[in-house]
């Protein structure tokens, strides 16, 4: 709701009333749009990247995976 408390929005969202302005729904594919070109640049390359979103995956650009997905040690995991 517009000129709403933020923190406000979020309890009424919480206790089943409208949701929050600020829903997942809508920053969640946001920030992956923004993370994808935090990616391209990383890598450096001036190319067309593809994005698998359902698999995490850039299929024209394997070497993305290492900046996508962490190896960690043994005994650590997320």
């Amino acid at each position: 709701m517009p000129g709403n408390d933020p923190y406000m929005d979020f309890i009424r969202a919480c206790k089943g009333g409208p949701a929050a302005s600020s829903n997942f729904d809508v920053s969640g594919p946001f920030s992956e749009i923004v993370l994808l070109g935090n990616l391209v640049l990383r890598l450096g390359k001036k190319m067309k990247l593809e994005w698998d979103s359902a698999n995490m995956k850039c299929p024209n650009c394997p070497e993305a995976d290492a900046l996508i997905h962490a190896k960690y040690r043994t005994g650590w995991s997320v």
